[in-house]
This record gives structure tokens, C-alpha cells and sequence, in this order.
């Protein structure tokens, strides 16, 4: 397997402050509920793995009478990233001295827990394809598949030598597995002989759960309580802050347009409804614009009046902001040579090359 130790992003994000207020969402679970972190759905129930409960949690989503949870197993040494498979759901165990991956049949009263993979360090985010289940390892850095249809599985490195800090959450997108670790996104395209891991994106804060819907994929930013998307169809990736909580956003599960979000520190599961967002127009709209490369001007048109733009470094850094006519021009001799992406509201961004 070949190794990867960069993790340039070849891809540039544009930060959007477009952010919703967490007025938007609804509560779910919030009563007596301790350092949620993963969260799964079978039917009409919630499934929840709460560290401070030691225990996996559960909610009755037709009862909308109560936001607190029933315990459903107990006591479970620090579970992290769960996901079902059938009936039966599946629970990493992060503890130091129990540390594996277990399930449990929730459609069975005896409610038995059954090893799937030991002898394991730190399993943190779960991802089924097919009979497959690829499990990121938290302090190992690397990600580790099983095939479940085995007694015994033996686990099978995908792609080892993660740098950037504590690999979290994983998802599929297709054939292709996206992967958080520190501050950034990764991905491996799992039907390639020798994975290599991809860059996708990388910002400034630490990123830990990831979720798609559609061409969207979600991630949570703990340490700024924030929930931002990009959509990976576009060449440019555009980072929309569109949810700010109150407390720490940890795991994620996507259920048809809801996106139920686990609050660590906050201690509730919340619900928003991703049709809200809307259409991305900004991927369907375009303007004009000449010379690229260019010296000093770029002439633009094709806009409606007052159009209001920013243009950005390579880094996410904004350089110049302000509004356009339907037809103008930029003034670019003063800033220095190099890439910069210029964003105009409702419009497609566009690389812009300065020399």
C-alpha cells in the first residue's frame, strides 16, 4: 500500500459566513442525557451511544411528548461512531481496556451483545458497503475493514499512515470512502488494488463526523459549534457555515431531508431539515469575465446590478469585497501575483489567475 504523508488540498474553500441560528432546530433528546456522540436510526427509534451514561440511549421518535431517552444497554465502555446492518447495530468501543467493535440485535429481548472485531486500539467511525465494514481507528491513524458475514473476520488495512492528527468519522459516497482527520477531509476510492488517500479539504478548526445527502457533504466543527457543507460535484469547493449550535456538534445522521446532529458538551440530539437550504443556484449561474491570467484589470459582465463579490487567496483569506454593475471591472494591479477565487452572490466561483 502505497503511503501518503501530505495532505496538500488541491481543491480551494471559499468560506461562506451564511450561518442559520439554532432557533432552526428542533430538540429531540435533552433530558438526562450525557455527552452524546453517535447516532443511529431503526424504524421510529433513535439510537444514541452517550458517553456520560456509559450506555447506549434510546427515543421513541413518536413521542414527541418528551425529549427524554430510555436506556437501552448499560454499561458500555465509551461508545463512539454507531451504524446499523439489518437489524443488528454496531458499536465501536473506545475504552483502553475494551477497546472493539460490538452489535447487538435490537429486534432481540435479550438485548446480547456479540464481539465483531477485538483486539483492535481507538475504533471511532463505522461505514457499512455491502457486507463490508470499514472502521476508522482513532489513534492509529489508518482505517481497517471486516467482512461481517464472517464468524471471525480478520481486519484488512484500506489505508494506514493518516497524518493530520486523530482520524474520526468516515462515509461513502459510492465507491469512494471520505475521511476526517484533524483539521481535514480525505477520501480513498476502496476498489482501487492500493487506495491512496486523496485530499479534499482542510480548514482551521479540528473536523469530526461526517454525513452525506445527495451531493453534499456534511461535517461538525466542535470547537467552533459549527455544521458547514460542501458540495463535491463542483470543481471548487464552497465551505457553507450554515448551522451554528450551542454545544459542541459531534456525530451526524442524514434520515431523508432530516440531519439529526449529536451536541457533545450540549447533551441533546437536535433535528434540522436540510430542505430548507435550498437549491445551490451558485452552481447554475455564470458570468463573463476576461483576461485570465491578467496584469491589472478583469473586465465582468453578464451581472445584475449591484451584484455583490469577494475575492480570496488560495487560503481562504478575503482580499478585496464590495459591488458590481452588470458590467465592470476589477481593479487587481495593487494585490500580489498568484490564485484567487472570485465569489459573487447566486454565481459560479471562478478561478481567477493574477502575474
Amino acid at each position: 500500500m502505497k503511503k501518503n504523508y501530505t495532505c496538500i488540498c488541491m481543491a480551494v474553500c471559499l468560506l461562506m459566513c451564511f450561518t442559520i441560528s439554532a432557533q432552526e432546530v428542533v430538540d429531540v433528546a435533552n433530558t438526562g442525557l450525557l455527552n452524546p456522540i453517535g447516532i443511529a436510526k431503526k424504524g421510529n427509534d433513535l439510537f444514541i451511544s452517550s458517553v456520560g451514561n456509559a450506555s447506549i440511549q434510546r427515543k421513541d421518535l413518536t413521542d414527541t411528548s418528551t425529549t427524554a431517552t430510555t436506556q437501552y444497554l448499560q454499561p458500555i465502555n465509551f461508545p463512539t461512531f454507531i451504524a446499523f446492518h439489518g437489524n443488528d447495530l454496531y458499536i465501536p468501543l473506545l475504552g483502553a481496556n475494551d477497546s472493539k467493535v460490538v452489535k447487538v440485535d435490537v429486534t432481540d429481548t435479550h438485548d446480547l451483545l456479540i464481539d465483531v472485531v477485538t483486539n483492535i486500539t481507538t475504533p471511532m467511525g463505522l461505514a457499512f458497503r455491502n457486507d463490508e465494514l470499514y472502521i476508522s481507528l482513532r489513534q492509529e491513524a489508518k482505517v481497517i475493514k471486516v467482512d461481517v458475514t464472517q464468524s471471525n473476520p480478520t481486519p484488512v488495512d484500506v489505508v494506514t499512515l493518516i497524518p493530520g492528527g486523530l482520524v474520526n468519522g468516515i462515509a461513502f459516497r459510492g465507491d469512494e470512502l471520505y475521511i476526517t482527520h484533524g483539521n481535514s477531509i480525505s477520501k480513498v476510492n476502496v476498489t482501487d488494488s492500493n487506495p491512496v488517500l486523496a485530499p479534499v479539504l482542510t480548514l482551521n478548526e479540528g473536523i469530526t463526523h461526517v454525513a452525506f445527502h445527495n451531493d453534499y457533504l456534511y461535517f461538525t466543527q466542535p470547537s467552533i459549534n459549527t455544521v458547514a457543507r460542501i458540495n463535491v460535484s463542483q470543481s471548487i469547493f464552497v465551505v457553507d457555515n450554515f448551522l451554528t449550535l450551542d454545544q459542541d456538534p459531534w456525530g451526524m445522521l442524514v434520515d431523508g431531508n432530516d440531519l439529526y446532529i449529536a451536541e457533545q458538551a450540549g447533551g441533546r440530539i437536535v433535528r434540522f431539515d436540510l430542505s430548507t437550504l435550498g437549491v445551490d443556484e451558485a452552481s447554475k449561474r455564470t458570468f463573463t469575465y476576461y483576461p485570465n491570467p491578467t496584469k491589472d484589470f478583469l473586465h465582468i459582465a453578464g451581472l445584475e446590478n449591484n451584484t455583490a463579490f469577494s475575492l480570496t487567496d488560495q487560503h481562504g483569506k478575503e482580499i478585496m469585497k464590495g459591488k458590481l454593475a452588470a458590467t465592470d471591472k476589477l481593479d487587481l494591479s495593487t494585490i500580489a501575483s498568484g490564485v484567487y477565487f472570485l465569489r459573487l452572490n447566486s454565481y459560479e466561483v471562478k478561478k481567477i489567475v493574477k502575474y
